[in-house]
């Protein structure tokens, strides 16, 4: 059997000697079938895993589109494929159309990224006005998540209860994740054009598509050829709807609904510096200076990944993603309707860009998640197979990463026995970590087997004494243990 990671790089080579014909060419034309065996292969596997019910995948190179398709069902109940025509909720990935939004206002010069949000917000407390449009991109405004407050109130009243929070930071200081932000830039955008948040984003990005893109923060209304959002619940073992709904107010930060290929044809148009000059939408992925050194953030873009191989975007509820490799003029876009136990994200993107470019290949982390997978699709000792092969193959990685998130894959959903099983090959794969005994003590704590829960907890301790986790577990036992020494 030979390493998997040899087969990416065979694929790899396949795709860049594809794409360097024509890399000066751009077809955005969108054609349906048309899809790379890599990705493919790996984004089955991942829906088995994470029992999907159903996604949409895009991956576009230097203005090819290398894989673009549909998986499983939209709907599960009337057992409904995904389409072309399929709109997914896409969640926070919304706030990447609302960052060009607000770029386009500062374009056209309505707008400038120092101006204070009181020069259009009326009503603000003294000590918010000098807040501006800049921090609210950034998540760097320290103002209250009105998420946190009664969504049943209206504008005027939740201004003003939330009015009374002090600031969490000075504006500027770091980053901080804040749906505030995106109802604010909202308001912005419909008191400078004297619009509707959606008339002026569908006019100035999504023209002529009507059908293929809808402004709606309730997932329980009904939309033709929407998909509802699945949660797993566990006590049932079984999905049922998401009841998601945040009004009117949160379309900015979440009310995107798109098509597939509406959200293909969008890159374009940003690619192509249809939506925003080249040097607009370079400011708007750059990197905001924060007070705080430790926080990264652009204009509502994320940035992501290690030196080298960043990449810049959002993903939205668990289910959506949409990432641009900007050197390597690589975009992939994730789109689904719900999991089982939550995707990560940020594995599929690594995963795929590796595929697509041998500069962008993490060897570590896509051999970590070919053997997450394999745990979770296979049998144990299959599994063990699996992994067993590729340990001989790579003798340099580490897969620690794929042994602790396997475990607590197997915990999460009351498969007890399976995570015994894997937090013990961790052990014995790495004797010398603590993490290691300390999950293998906490499976064991779940399955009321105390003293074997006891043992590896003290041998965490050894290991790592300042490991807290496991002083505080201890202790737990020996309360346990004394109070059923009593009862006995």
């Amino acid at each position: 059997m030979k390493t998997k990671i040899s087969v990416f790089l065979v694929l790899i080579l396949n795709i860049t000697l594809t794409v360097s014909c024509s890399k000066n060419e751009k077809n955005t034309s969108i054609k349906s079938g048309q899809f790379h065996t890599g990705i493919d292969n790996y984004i089955l596997s991942l829906i088995k895993a994470e029992q999907i019910p159903g996604m949409a995948i895009a991956v576009v190179k230097d203005g090819q589109i290398i894989h673009k398709k549909n998986y499983g069902v939209a709907n599960i109940a009337h057992n409904v494929p995904v389409t072309d025509s399929t709109l997914f909720r896409v969640y926070s990935s919304t706030k990447l159309v609302t960052a060009v939004a607000i770029f386009q206002l500062i374009e056209d010069n309505k707008i400038t990224l120092n101006d204070t949000i009181s020069k259009y917000i009326d009503k603000l407390p003294e000590h918010w006005k000098n807040i501006k449009i800049k921090h609210l991109l950034t998540h760097s405004s320290g103002l209250p998540d009105y998420k946190n407050f009664d969504k049943q109130l209206s504008d005027e009243s939740l201004l003003f209860e939330i009015s009374k929070e002090i600031l969490h930071f000075e504006k500027g200081d770091k980053f901080e994740y804040n749906q505030t932000n995106f109802w604010f830039l909202q308001l912005i955008i419909e008191k400078v054009t004297n619009q509707t948040f959606e008339t002026f984003v569908r006019k100035n990005q999504f023209e002529n598509n009507e059908k293929q893109v809808i402004f709606a923060s309730n997932s329980l209304v009904a939309i033709p050829n929407r998909v509802p959002k699945y949660q797993f619940n566990k006590e049932y073992n079984a999905y049922e709807l998401s009841t998601f709904e945040a009004g009117k107010r949160s379309l900015a930060g979440n009310g995107l609904n798109i098509t597939l290929n509406s959200f293909l044809e969008w890159n374009t148009k940003l690619d192509s510096h249809k939506l925003l000059k080249e040097e607009t939408k370079l400011k708007m992925i750059s990197p905001f200076q924060f007070t705080d050194s430790n926080s990264s953030f652009g204009y509502s873009w994320g940035i992501f990944g290690p030196e080298g191989k960043q990449y810049y975007g959002f993903a939205g509820g668990g289910v959506s993603a949409l990432m641009k490799f900007i050197d390597k003029d690589l975009t992939i876009i994730i789109l689904s309707n719900g999991f089982k136990n939550r995707p990560i994200i940020s594995n599929a993107i690594t995963y795929i860009s590796g595929l697509m470019d041998d500069e962008l290949v993490r060897k570590d982390r896509m051999l970590n998640e070919d053997i997450r997978l394999a745990f979770i699709i296979n049998d144990f000792k299959t599994a063990v197979e699996i992994y067993n092969q590729i340990k001989q193959d790579n003798k340099d990685i580490n897969f620690e990463r794929a042994l602790t998130r396997t475990g607590y894959f197997h915990l999460s959903n009351n498969e007890i026995t399976k995570s015994i099983s894997i937090f013990t090959l961790y052990t014995k794969e790495y004797p010398n970590s603590y993490n290691a005994f300390d999950s293998l003590g906490e499976a064991y704590f779940k399955n009321k087997q105390y003293n074997l829960a006891e043992k590896n907890y003290r041998i965490s301790l050894n290991l790592a004494p300042k490991n807290k986790n496991a002083e505080t577990m201890l202790k737990k036992i020996q309360e346990i243990t004394n109070a059923n020494t009593t009862r006995n």
